[in-house]
């Protein structure tokens, strides 16, 4: 099973929607990106808190919450800062 798969289970879309795997790809992509240029080594996104990185960010993005996303003592930047490490 695929990341992207994983992550629509896990956000409740059980059916194959083509539009919303492609949608949630992007933000995936987007969260890697952002992990990236925040210094997170690249051996280190394949890891289980990369991919929890990625579910919380697809799932902020899809609830449409892009406020929560990056908050000063918010999980995202706490797992960041974990993975720069």
């Amino acid at each position: 099973m695929q990341e992207v798969d994983k992550i629509l289970y896990k956000l409740g879309y059980y059916d194959g929607d083509p539009h919303k795997k492609t949608e949630i790809q992007g933000y995936i992509d987007e969260a890697t990106e952002f992990m990236t240029e925040s210094g997170v080594p690249p051996e280190k996104l394949t890891t289980q808190r990369a991919y929890a990185v990625k579910c919380i960010w697809a799932d902020y993005r899809d609830k449409g919450d892009d406020e929560k996303l990056i908050k000063k003592d918010g999980m995202l930047v706490a797992l960041i800062s974990q993975l720069r490490r």
